[in-house]
């Protein structure tokens, strides 16, 4: 979508070819910004050469003016590829952004052949209509007039319209009318019947997703209802890390959730050739697939607690870091000194300590949240919310889920029991896997009820 801030942007600090670049950024980019198109591919899609949208990359990477931040960020993880930083990505929208939809005329020649101003008057107009959900909308001169520039005047803006009426004028039309209420004039603008949902929609996750699964050993066609259903556990993913975020943590957090939506995505292709009988019902496709995410989540769960553990051992080798300081220092330290040069190494820790908690909890909330869809949320609720397969109970269910969680488990517990500093591992294992005892013993006795 076009947010309201990029929609601001384009109305005052663009020139044709840089408003064009920004309607294909927002088209073409993946849920964490980044713009997934090659240089050359870009420069063809908007209509121009590698070398002008070069200066354009150059230009919106450099550092901000008038208050405006950077458009263009290089992605840290993809060599060559940029994150467009106006609005928000696809996985962290709320209700309350307003925003116009991608309408197939924004790439179209006859609108990126349109002259500046008209481009603006457009674009206003599709974000009125896209916001008030109604083909016929009407602008003010007053809110025209405030962008200056080649619409500052009134006759500037009938010279506008009627270029958009000859250019676009079998999708819209711009007339002169009076206002019922104030007698005013104003610009009415009339959309061709259908334009509201004549909108293009972003794939470019579609496609990584088919091309991972690809890669990943198979190679038949992926049916967009069962991407559909394998993006919404992925967005799930992202969206539920961004929501548990702190801000020293946001960064880390974002860059994990790719790894294990990517990671997970793998291991998915690798299966699939096995289980192909998933792809005919989608939702057993992502019930499949979120198991393998819950795995994943898990395994870094217990990662990061290997590595708090490991830097906390770390950090309590004082004599240690006395000798590294005084060495550093060319003379003798004291405890102040050795405690400021172990403060990065305790941020660190921190940092771990944190990830480490919010999977955790992550891991709980699922294994919670498959328990409430047979149960329900309350006594009123019992009810088989889940589809369950011929001839399972909800004990059944329950018991599977069950004896998965603990092998999950057992499985990383086995991985750390002779490894330096994995009796910390371990304790949050067990701690786990008796709390998860605990909850499956109250369920149980819940159904019996």
């Amino acid at each position: 979508m076009i947010y309201e801030e990029t929609y601001r942007y384009l109305l005052r600090h663009v020139n044709s070819t840089e408003f064009d670049t920004c309607l294909y950024s927002v088209l073409h980019m993946d849920w964490d910004g980044v713009i997934q198109s090659p240089i050359h591919q870009m420069a063809k899609g908007i209509g121009t050469t590698e070398k002008y949208l070069r200066k354009i990359i150059k230009k919106f990477t450099s550092s901000p003016k008038d208050g405006v931040r950077r458009i263009l960020i290089p992605a840290e993880q993809e060599m060559g590829k940029y994150q467009f930083n106006l609005g928000p990505t696809g996985s962290f929208t709320n209700r309350k952004d307003r925003y116009c939809k991608k309408y197939r005329f924004f790439y179209t020649d006859a609108f990126r052949n349109l002259p500046m101003a008209a481009k603006r008057l457009v674009l206003m107009a599709a974000f009125k209509m896209s916001v008030n959900k109604y083909e016929d909308i009407f602008l003010n001169y007053e809110d025209i007039i405030q962008l200056g520039g080649t619409l500052a005047k009134r006759n500037q803006i009938l010279e506008t319209m009627n270029i958009i009426n000859q250019a676009l004028g079998d999708i819209m039309t711009f007339t002169v009318a009076s206002s019922t209420f104030t007698r005013k004039e104003i610009l009415f603008v009339s959309f061709q019947t259908g334009t509201l949902q004549d909108y293009l929609e972003n794939r470019t996750e579609r496609l990584m997703l088919r091309k991972t699964l690809y890669e990943a050993g198979f190679p038949n066609h992926i049916e967009d209802k069962v991407c559909v259903e394998l993006e919404r556990v992925g967005k799930y993913i992202f969206r539920s890390f961004q929501q548990a975020t702190k801000a020293p943590i946001k960064d880390d957090l974002l860059k994990l959730a790719r790894f294990i939506y990517r990671s997970s995505l793998q291991k998915l292709g690798s299966a699939l050739n096995s289980n192909k009988h998933l792809l005919a019902e989608p939702k057993e496709a992502s019930a499949y697939f979120s198991t393998i995410v819950y795995n994943e989540v898990l395994k870094q769960m217990a990662t990061y607690a290997h590595q708090a553990a490991c830097i906390k051992g770390l950090i309590e080798r004082e004599h240690f870091h006395r000798e590294i300081s005084g060495k550093s220092l060319e003379r003798h330290v004291d405890y102040s000194e050795v405690q400021e040069h172990i403060e990065p190494i305790r941020a660190k820790h921190a940092l771990a300590m944190d990830i480490h908690k919010t999977l955790n909890k992550w891991c709980e909330d699922w294994v919670i949240s498959r328990v409430k869809s047979v149960t329900g949320t309350n006594e009123n609720e019992l009810a088989k919310k889940r589809v369950l397969t011929d001839g399972q109970t909800i004990s059944d269910y329950l018991g599977y889920l069950k004896k998965h969680t603990y092998e999950q488990l057992e499985q990383h517990m086995a991985v750390y029991q002779h490894v330096l500093h994995g009796d910390h591992v371990l304790n949050v294992l067990r701690q786990k896997k008796e709390a998860m005892h605990s909850y499956f013993a109250i369920q149980k006795d819940r159904i019996k009820k």
